[in-house]
């Protein structure tokens, strides 16, 4: 049903439901207009490295050094399905015990959210959507991986979660009986650029180590307009000054 509602509001409803969604800024801060990205640090304290911040994400990957490096392993299970939609993003809560390996530090997969067009560019190139899978450690510190989505065919993966997408803001659908492995919406090339920058939502907290997967995943035009649709129109936070910090273009070891 939901997959019909798809087609039909990729063809003649998408503009209705964009206005409706910008009526109803989320309302803490937003990507657009008085609470955007270039006021978020006026609208908390907590927010100041939003503006002073000198490791800030995202930004334009070039100029990369290549550099030996830990391969990623994705230690995911699956989760029963849980998504939100926040009004300026839909994400997904994942259940505790997937597990993010890189050497020997372990990151556990918190939440995943899918963002229209992708936060970061790759030499110029600017892809329609990526989803960010935001892991965390014992120490507090952050990793997130990139999955950079181009247009193509429709992803059948994707398609599980899209099918239950929740619509309305402010919407929870929660199903236990959907599983889903979040291993399944990357590539299974998983070689990376990475470098270290921040959150890219308020605070802007840095000291976050960003793994940009370099193989894009497809998915099929009525599938990223839906998530455009859903919220509104884009949920990227504009490109941030990289102050000569280094891109790393890792050589799994």
């Amino acid at each position: 049903m939901v997959r019909k509602f798809s087609a039909v509001l990729t063809a003649g409803l998408l503009s209705t439901m964009v206005a409706g969604a910008g009526a109803l800024a989320q309302d803490a801060w937003s990507y657009s207009g008085g609470k955007g990205p270039n006021n978020w640090y006026q609208l908390s304290p907590a927010n100041n490295l939003c503006r002073t911040g000198k490791s800030q994400s995202p930004i334009n990957i070039e100029g990369t050094d290549p550099a030996i490096m830990h391969r990623l392993i994705t230690d995911y299970g699956v989760s029963p399905l849980a998504l939100k939609n926040n009004q300026i993003r839909v994400d997904m809560t994942y259940a505790p015990g997937s597990l993010l390996k890189v050497g020997r530090k372990n990151f556990t997969l918190m939440s995943m959210d899918f963002h229209t067009p992708a936060e970061h560019q790759v030499a110029g190139k600017v892809f329609p959507m990526s989803i960010q899978f935001k892991h965390r450690a014992a120490d507090g510190n952050w990793a997130i991986i990139e999955t950079l989505v181009k247009e193509g065919d429709e992803n059948l993966a994707a398609q599980e979660i899209w099918d239950h997408l929740p619509l309305e803001p402010g919407q929870t659908v929660k199903l236990p009986k959907v599983l889903v492995n979040a291993r399944d919406l990357m590539p299974t090339d998983k070689s990376y650029y990475r470098y270290m920058g921040s959150l890219s939502t308020p605070p802007c907290s840095e000291g976050v180590s960003w793994y940009i997967l370099k193989r894009p995943i497809e998915l099929s035009k009525s599938q990223i307009d839906l998530i455009r649709g859903i919220v509104g129109g884009d949920t990227a936070r504009p490109l941030q000054p990289r102050n000569n910090r280094m891109i790393l273009d890792a050589r799994p070891q």
